[in-house]
């Protein structure tokens, strides 16, 4: 069993689908990254996963034994690679009590020279740091879009070619274009097509988004109200954000329409905006693949 790639997720579907959702997977994906045809970066490789994971997972016998394997590793929390590497790092620190007390006390020394230089350095103007207003830091600031106007400063014109930064609507706007609806049972209408490159599983991606609820129009999440897009690495998120990503280029801008079984399920999110057996719809740009 590969110990680095989850075969569910290679195919972007879960442990619980059919083996009809697994072979649907299987052909979408296989006509998506066919070397032949592809012009997706590493689409050889990503063809050798794919056919790898659906020779286990299309066969009875071979996937009971890879589900016993995923549920042995869980019970005895086998740390990922990634884990595995840092904890090597640190072990010969953490194990050995001269160089970890040794590091912990100049951690210490650096910790009140620190204290020392803001007590000489900040206190000369008698105010406490309470008295002192904080300035206003914005963690990512998008192309195009313009930083805030201080208060009590006039704001500059956007520059010509930029946009002013944009807020996110309250209800799904009306789209237009043909509506492709996938095996999974996944729907999508390309709002602008892309020109950059196109994600594969396991890569980061920057993304700006609003979710609405189908039934009612309301409004559960933006990264527009946030002031910045969101970044995550496909494979990690749900399956409707998984195949609906994967196939769109960087600039491209999509509607998804996402069925329970893609999203949430019968539990929705326990406390939280979505509903048991929702049906969600995105509209979603791809504004980076790393």
């Amino acid at each position: 069993m590969s110990s680095e790639r989850n075969y569910y997720s290679i195919l972007q579907v879960n442990a619980s689908s059919s083996q009809e959702t697994i072979d649907a997977a299987y052909d979408r994906l296989s006509r998506v990254y066919d070397p032949a045809t592809s012009k997706k970066p590493k689409a050889a490789l990503r063809m050798k996963e794919i056919t790898e994971a659906y020779q286990v997972l299309s066969d009875r016998r071979k996937r009971a034994d890879y589900d016993r394997e995923l549920g042995r590793m869980k019970a005895t929390g086998t740390a990922h690679p990634a884990q595995k590497a840092i904890q090597r790092v640190i072990a010969p620190v953490t194990s050995n009590p001269y160089v970890f007390g040794g590091s912990a006390a100049v951690l210490v020394i650096a910790i009140l020279v620190a204290i020392v230089l803001v007590s000489v350095l900040g206190g000369g103007g008698g105010e406490t740091a309470a008295n002192v207003p904080k300035a206003s830091v914005s963690a990512t600031t998008l192309p195009g879009t313009p930083a805030p106007t201080p208060q009590g400063q006039t704001p500059v014109p956007t520059p010509e070619g930029q946009t002013p930064a944009a807020t996110a609507p309250a209800g799904p706007p009306p789209v237009t274009g043909e509506t492709v609806t996938t095996a999974s049972g996944l729907q999508y209408i390309d709002i602008q097509p892309g020109t950059g490159a196109s994600p594969a599983l396991g890569q980061k991606v920057l993304v700006n988004y609003t979710g609405w609820l189908q039934a009612n129009g309301t409004k559960f999440d933006s990264s527009f109200d946030r002031g910045q897009p969101a970044e995550f690495t496909l494979g990690q998120v749900i399956q409707g954000w998984n195949e609906g990503l994967s196939t769109m280029n960087v600039g491209g801008k999509r509607r998804l329409v996402i069925p329970p079984a893609l999203g949430y399920g019968d539990r929705g999110t326990p406390g939280g905006p979505i509903p048991p057996n929702a049906t969600l719809v995105f509209d979603v740009e791809l504004v980076n693949v790393q």
